[in-house]
C-alpha cells in the first residue's frame, strides 16, 4: 500500500508517494505562490497529487494525507487562519475529496510534521515530545502519551505566537511581539536587515552584491562560517528567544524530548548549542541538561512523510 502526504507550506508545496514503512518512492516540490490566492494554490496541490498517483505505475495508493498551515478545523476541513497564506475560513478537504477516490484527510502541518517524526523519524519509540518546525513561521506539534493533541478549540501548539517581545512588532495574527515575528526565517532576514542598514559591518553586504533584499537565513549560516561577527551576534539572538520561547513551552508539556525541523534548522549546530545553552539557562533546575533538543531526523521531508503518517493513522494502519 502506498499513501501520497501534501505538505502545503508560505514558501513550498511538497508532495511525496510513501509507503507503509515512511519511505519516500517519489517525490515533488514546487513553489506555492500564495499571493494568487488560494484556488490558485489548491489547483497547484491537487495537480502535484495527479502527478504522483500518474507516475506511481499501477501501485494501491490507498489515502492522501494533507498538512496546512495555521489554525484548521479538522471535522469541517476548513483552514481557518493561515498569516503566511492570507487563508482565512477556506473550504478545503471537501475539494479534494471530490477530486479523488480515496480517503483524504488533513491537519495543521506542523502536527503532521510530529507525526512524521513520531512515527518515522527522531522521535520513534518516544511518546511525549514536542516537534517545532522553523521556517516562513513558527509552529508546534505535540505528542502526549502517543496522540497528537490539538487543544480544545484545535489551537494547541502555536508557540510562534506567543509574546517574546513586549510591545514588539505586529504580527499577522493580530499580537505584538511575537516569537515568530523575530525567530522565523522573516524574522532572522528582518533582523540583519536591520543591523546592516544601522551601520554594522558584515561580508553578507558583499556576499548579495549590496542588494539586501537577496539575504536568507542561508547567507547568514555561510556568514557565519567565515566568522562574520554581525552573523555570529544574529544567530545567538535568535537561539536566546527560541530557548526562552522552548523553555516557557517545556515548562508547560514536560515532554522527553524537543524536536526542531523546518529550513532554519538547517544550520545546525551553530544553532542548536546555543539554543540548547539558552534554554537550560531559563529551564527550572529539573529541567536542565536533562531535555535534549535535537534536529529532525527526516529534516524536509517531516511534513510529507508526516502527512502520509496522518493518512495512515486515518485508516487504522498507524
Amino acid at each position: 500500500m502506498y499513501f501520497i502526504g501534501v505538505d502545503l507550506g508560505g514558501t513550498n508545496i511538497a508532495s511525496a508517494l510513501v509507503n507503509e514503512k515512511g519511505e519516500i518512492i517519489n517525490s515533488t516540490i514546487i513553489p506555492t505562490e500564495a499571493q494568487k490566492g488560494p484556488e490558485y494554490v489548491i489547483g497547484n496541490m491537487k495537480r502535484e497529487i495527479h502527478k504522483l498517483i500518474n507516475n506511481a505505475a499501477g501501485s494501491k495508493i490507498v489515502g492522501i494525507g494533507l498538512g496546512i498551515p495555521g489554525l484548521v478545523d479538522i471535522d469541517k476541513g476548513m483552514s481557518l487562519f493561515a498569516g503566511n497564506l492570507g487563508w482565512q475560513n477556506i473550504p478545503v478537504l471537501e475539494q479534494f475529496q471530490n477530486e479523488f477516490d480515496v480517503p483524504v484527510c488533513m491537519d495543521n502541518d506542523v502536527r503532521t510534521a510530529a507525526l512524521g517524526e513520531k512515527h518515522f523519524g527522531a522521535g520513534v519509540g518516544i511518546d511525549n515530545l514536542i516537534c517545532i518546525t522553523l521556517g516562513t513561521g513558527i509552529g508546534s506539534g505535540i505528542i502526549l502519551d502517543g496522540k497528537i493533541y490539538r487543544g480544545h478549540s484545535l489551537s494547541a501548539g502555536e508557540i510562534g505566537h506567543i509574546t517574546i517581545v513586549k510591545d514588539g512588532l505586529y504580527c499577522n495574527c493580530g499580537n505584538r511581539g511575537c516569537l515568530e515575528m523575530y525567530a522565523s526565517a522573516p524574522g532572522i532576514v528582518r533582523r540583519t536587515q536591520k543591523y546592516i542598514l544601522e551601520g554594522h559591518n558584515t561580508v553578507m553586504t558583499s556576499m548579495v552584491d549590496g542588494d539586501l533584499d537577496k539575504i536568507t537565513t542561508k547567507t547568514l549560516s555561510q556568514a557565519w562560517e567565515k566568522g562574520d561577527e554581525l552573523a555570529q551576534l544574529v544567530i545567538d539572538e535568535t537561539a536566546e528567544l527560541l530557548g526562552i520561547g522552548l523553555a516557557t513551552f517545556a515548562h508547560l508539556i514536560n515532554p522527553e524530548v524537543i524536536i526542531i525541523g523546518g529550513g532554519v534548522s538547517l544550520m545546525g549546530d551553530k544553532l542548536f548549542n546555543p539554543l540548547q545553552k539558552y534554554f537550560d539557562e531559563h529551564s527550572m533546575r529539573i529541567l536542565r541538561n536533562k531535555l535534549p533538543i535535537i534536529p529532525a531526523k527526516l529534516k524536509s521531508e517531516s511534513g510529507t512523510v508526516g502527512a502520509a503518517a496522518l493518512a495512515m493513522i486515518n485508516l487504522g494502519i498507524l
